[in-house]
């Protein structure tokens, strides 16, 4: 066992619940940002937006950095090697000085997930979500891992729903205890993503299967690739969602507790430039921040969303980052993803 695997699994069974308890002596918050356009995370203050000294020294092990975690004084980070002829990974960066830390899950072990994208920690236990096992395309699955990088096992839905089974984001619902898990059913390895979107339930302690909890085909109107997933005010679920086709708008969808739709957050507008985004994440005052991914004007703005009103200011401007995809600040619950700082209020 290496030595840095000890390392992690101490600081991650202290990550999940002291960022919340010991938020208020902790001074700034600080916002991490993985950004694809140079394969950094960056950093920036979490009050005002101002770029940060933090920027992931890279050697050559970060490429197309994905799902951000805190634990202890590192940073997580899911890397899937983008176009290279590796598995993904699991890399481990000092959070005083964006050094490389170490190798959680290396490429070069047999269960490292070949093209891993959002995670959480629970209770010394990371769970990734694989889009897919290999390059042609067979159903992905949640891999989870010990803090020593041993594969725990795999967890996927049961009957036919494994058979079209490519997740992208997963959350822990503080709520209910349980994994909710996003997938996109119409993705295909020559032509991409699709339309539809599911989200599924695991028991994270049993690994079971709980059951189906959103399934829409896809569609103008409809979940459409549904990445980035946290749950919100009254328990509901925001989820990032693309357009259906040209006369529909990239959106926040939010599901209540039922899995059914009960708002929606548009991020453009028909005849407008387009503003999707892959990832989301509540923050300080409640609100939701939203990082704008795609490749036009709007391209690199994280936005700061009031969910009451639905309106927005700009947190980061457009260009700051070159692509920026998943989030993460030094006090989100790495479980829950919830803000540590929250009040009950704010919360709920």
């Amino acid at each position: 066992m290496k030595k840095q695997h000890l390392s992690v699994l101490f600081l991650v069974l202290l990550a999940v619940t002291p960022w919340r308890s010991n938020a208020a002596s902790l001074g700034p918050d600080i916002l991490y940002v993985g950004d694809e356009s140079d394969s950094t995370v960056k950093s920036f203050s979490a009050q005002t937006g101002e770029p940060g000294a933090f920027v992931t020294q890279n050697t050559g092990h970060l490429v197309g950095p994905m799902g951000l975690l805190i634990a202890g004084p590192e940073l997580i980070v899911v890397n899937q090697n983008v176009d290279l002829s590796l598995n993904g990974e699991i890399l481990q960066y000092q959070l005083k000085d964006g050094s490389f830390a170490g190798e959680w899950v290396p490429s070069s072990d047999p269960n490292a997930p070949f093209a891993p994208r959002g995670a959480v920690l629970l209770n010394g236990v990371l769970y990734v979500a694989n889009l897919t096992s290999v390059p042609d395309g067979t159903p992905g699955a949640v891999y989870v891992f010990a803090g020593n990088g041993k594969l725990l096992g795999k967890l996927t839905p049961s009957g036919d729903l494994a058979s079209r089974f490519f997740p992208r984001g997963v959350v822990l619902n503080p709520r209910d205890g349980l994994l909710y898990v996003s997938s996109d059913p119409g993705y295909s390895p020559s032509a991409g993503p699709g339309n539809g979107g599911q989200v599924f339930k695991f028991n994270p302690s049993t690994m079971e299967y709980e059951g189906v909890f959103i399934n829409e085909t896809g569609g103008h109107g409809q979940l459409n690739r549904p990445e980035g997933l946290v749950f919100g005010p009254h328990g509901n679920l925001y989820i990032t969602s693309f357009r259906g086709d040209a006369t529909d708008t990239d959106s926040i969808r939010i599901y209540n507790r039922y899995g059914h739709m009960v708002g929606e957050i548009q991020l453009d507008f028909i005849n407008q430039p387009r503003a999707f985004a892959q990832a989301l994440l509540f923050g300080p005052g409640g609100k939701l921040f939203v990082p704008i991914s795609g490749n036009g004007p709007l391209t690199g703005e994280i936005r700061k969303y009031d969910v009451r009103t639905k309106a927005f200011d700009v947190f980061v401007k457009a260009g700051t980052l070159g692509s920026p995809f998943y989030l993460t600040f030094g006090r989100t619950n790495s479980a829950t993803l919830e803000y540590g700082f929250q009040s009950e209020h704010e919360r709920d």
